[in-house]
């Protein structure tokens, strides 16, 4: 796992244990976690719901994403939010924290995490991340269902997933949702809960492939997205550009 580094603070209130960025955050505030005090306060600006429900806070003058883990699945059904505890640097948020505070250092292009909480409850515990928004921006799924994207952003799509796998990191979700476009047509990647880092394999091949079965099925769903096999080629000219540099 990587190194967090020097830069987070740790915080402990009762059995919680919550890591946060001072360099962000002046005044830290555990509630930060809690949605329903976030409106109270008139921090809440905008809340996405669905399968990755996502909360947009505002708090210390910085921009602010809220997720809190779910499980997914059948299990998801009937065990909603609880996981097997584990130390806590191992557990769901501490983990992405970690691998996303090493990527931002590494200036990878993805969102700067800001903070992260372990709730234990019993023999289980609970999760949340913060990270930094990405302003101006929508999913390239997004973006594909009002026009096409031109060659050359598709090559900088291809780039971005390249310099994240160039520094080791698998994305264990990696899809058309997953990636973000802003104004100026740079290029995001997001959500790294359980994603980590590997050497050299066939990862490599089977996450582009992964993400590949994303644009088709997206296609699928939506016939009006502005994707074909064409793009994929462009994709893959960025990408195989990058590595060779």
């Amino acid at each position: 796992m990587p190194n967090t580094g020097q830069g987070f603070k740790t915080l402990q209130d009762g059995k919680q244990v919550l890591w946060y960025d001072p360099a962000l955050i002046f005044t830290f505030e555990i509630n930060l976690f809690n949605p329903e005090w976030l409106q109270a306060k008139g921090k809440l600006r905008a809340t996405s719901q669905g399968r990755n429900a996502a909360w947009f806070v505002h708090h210390d003058g910085v921009d602010m994403v809220l997720r809190h883990y779910y499980r997914g699945g059948l299990i998801g059904r009937v065990n909603k939010d609880l996981f097997l505890c584990q130390p806590v640097e191992k557990s769901r948020a501490m983990a992405e924290f970690s691998l996303l505070s090493w990527m931002y250092e590494q200036d990878l292009p993805v969102p700067r995490p800001v903070a992260a909480r372990f709730a234990p409850a019993g023999l289980f515990y609970r999760a949340d991340i913060l990270t930094q928004t990405i302003p101006e921006s929508e999913t390239l799924a997004d973006r594909l269902l009002h026009a096409p994207l031109d060659e050359n952003t598709w090559h900088s799509v291809g780039e971005a997933v390249a310099k994240i796998h160039d520094a080791g990191v698998l994305h264990s979700d990696l899809n058309c949702r997953n990636i973000l476009i802003d104004q100026s047509s740079k290029i995001w990647i997001i959500d790294f809960d359980k994603c980590e880092q590997r050497g050299d394999g066939a990862w490599r091949d089977d996450n582009l492939a992964r993400l590949h079965r994303s644009f088709i099925k997206e296609k699928t769903k939506q016939a009006s997205l502005h994707w074909e096999e064409a793009d994929w080629e462009y994709f893959m000219t960025g990408y195989r550009k990058y590595q060779k540099q």
